[in-house]
C-alpha cells in the first residue's frame, strides 16, 4: 500500500510539474469527452422514443399519403364501414380531433374526445386535480407537464381562447405529453364540426386485428382515400425519422472516444521526445522499460479520469438546461435528453481502453531498446 502511495504522489507531482501541458490535455480531452456525453445522451433519447410500448388494440381510419395527422381530414362517412363490423368485431368507434397547436410560448399536441373516451378509449387517467367540467376546462399528460412547468389551474391560450388546466393525466406512447380538452369543445374552438383526423376503431379482443384492418382497407368506400393502421403504425413512422440520427449519433459516440485515443497518442509521442533525457536516466539507474511503461499508463489515466469526471458534470449541467429551456420534441411528443447510468460506466470503460492504447501505441519500442540507444540519440 505504502509503494502505491508513494507512485500516486510521484505521478502527481508530476504532472503539477508540467504545468500548462497537463492543463491543456485535460481541456482537450474534456472536449472530446463532452461530445462523447452529448452523442451518448441523444442516441438513448431516440432509442427509448423507439422501443416503447405500442398499442395494436386498434385501428385508426386516417388520409391517405399523410405523414402529418393534424392534416387528415376525416368525416362521419367514413364511419360508417367500421360500425358495420359492431359489435362482432368492433366494440366501439369514435372520432378524435387531433392538431399541432401553439400554447401559450409551447408547441404541443391537442387531442379532442369525448369526456368518456378519455377514460374508456384512450386509457387515461387522473394524476392530480379533476376531470374537465365547465366549459373552459382541460387536462393535460404528464409529459406536458414537465415540459411546460404548469400546473393545475394555469391558464393556456390555445388558437386565441383562454383554457383553465383542471387536472393532469397519465397517458401512454405518445400521448404522453398531449393537451386532452373535449370534443364540443374542439369543434366550436376550431368551428370544424364533424370533421375529425381519426375514426378510432376498438376492436374486440377476440377479433382477428389483421383481418379487420385488411377488411376495412379494401372496403371500397375507403381504399381510394384512406388508409387503415394499427395504432402503433403512426408511431412506428415517427420512430423512422429518428433511426437515422440515432445511427449517427453512435457513430459519432465512438467518433469521439477515437478522438480520446489520437489526442493521448499525440501528447504521449510528444512526452517522449522531449523528455528522452529523463528516460535515459532513469534507465541508466535501473529502472526498467516496463516500469517506465507503466509510470506513463498511470499518468494518461489520472489525466482522463480527471477529464472524463469533469466532463460528465459539465455535459449533464448542460443537458438538464436545454431541457428546461429548449426540449428537444418530435411532433411535440418530448425526447428527454439525459446521461443513462449504462452510458456513463460503458464510457468509462471505453475511455480507459482508447486512452491504454493511445499510450501503448508510441511506448511499444521502449521495451526492445538498450540503454545504449537511449544514450547515443
Amino acid at each position: 500500500m505504502g509503494r502505491i502511495s508513494d507512485l500516486l504522489r510521484f505521478t502527481f507531482k508530476d504532472l503539477v510539474s508540467d504545468g500548462w501541458r497537463t492543463l491543456i490535455t485535460v481541456t482537450n480531452l474534456l472536449v472530446f469527452l463532452c461530445c462523447y456525453f452529448a452523442m451518448e445522451a441523444f442516441a438513448e433519447a431516440a432509442y427509448k422514443f423507439g422501443n416503447q410500448p405500442t398499442d395494436r388494440s386498434a385501428l385508426l381510419i386516417v388520409s391517405r399519403n399523410v405523414f402529418d395527422p393534424s392534416e387528415s381530414l376525416v368525416t362521419d362517412e367514413e364511419f360508417q364501414p367500421a360500425r358495420e363490423l359492431m359489435p362482432a368485431y368492433v366494440k366501439s368507434v369514435t372520432p378524435l380531433m387531433f392538431k399541432i397547436i401553439q400554447a401559450n410560448t409551447s408547441l404541443l399536441q391537442l387531442r379532442a374526445a369525448s369526456l368518456e373516451d378519455m377514460q374508456t378509449v384512450h386509457s387515461l387517467s387522473l394524476v392530480s386535480g379533476e376531470w374537465p367540467t365547465g366549459g373552459d376546462d382541460i387536462v393535460i399528460g404528464e409529459g406536458a407537464l414537465s415540459g411546460t412547468g404548469w400546473t393545475v389551474g394555469s391558464t393556456v391560450r390555445i388558437y386565441g381562447s383562454d383554457f383553465r388546466i383542471s387536472g393532469i393525466v397519465r397517458a401512454p406512447g405518445t400521448k404522453f405529453s398531449s393537451i386532452w380538452m373535449r370534443l364540443d369543445q374542439a369543434e366550436n374552438l376550431f368551428n370544424l364540426q364533424g370533421v375529425y383526423q381519426f375514426a378510432w376503431i376498438q376492436l374486440q379482443p377476440t377479433a382477428d386485428a389483421e383481418a379487420v384492418r385488411m377488411q376495412l382497407q379494401n372496403d371500397p368506400r375507403l381504399a381510394d382515400r384512406f388508409d387503415v393502421y394499427f395504432v402503433d403504425n403512426l408511431y412506428q413512422e415517427y420512430t423512422k425519422a429518428v433511426s437515422d440520427l440515432k445511427g449517427l449519433s453512435s457513430m459519432l459516440v465512438l467518433l469521439a472516444l477515437s478522438a480520446v485515443m489520437l489526442g493521448t497518442y499525440c501528447n504521449i509521442f510528444l512526452i517522449l521526445t522531449e523528455r528522452s533525457r529523463e528516460i535515459t536516466i532513469l534507465r541508466a539507474v535501473g529502472f526498467q522499460s516496463g516500469a517506465i511503461r507503466g509510470l506513463i499508463i498511470l499518468r494518461t489515466l489520472l489525466q482522463i479520469a480527471v477529464a472524463y469526471l469533469l466532463a460528465w458534470g459539465l455535459t449533464a449541467l448542460l443537458l438538464n438546461w436545454f431541457n428546461r429551456i429548449n426540449p428537444l420534441s418530435l411532433h411535440s411528443i418530448p425526447l428527454p435528453v439525459s446521461i443513462s447510468a449504462f452510458g456513463l460506466l460503458l464510457g468509462a470503460v471505453l475511455a480507459l481502453i482508447f486512452g491504454w492504447v493511445g499510450v501503448w501505441l508510441p511506448t511499444r519500442h521502449l521495451r526492445r531498446r538498450s540503454v545504449a540507444s537511449f544514450i547515443q540519440k
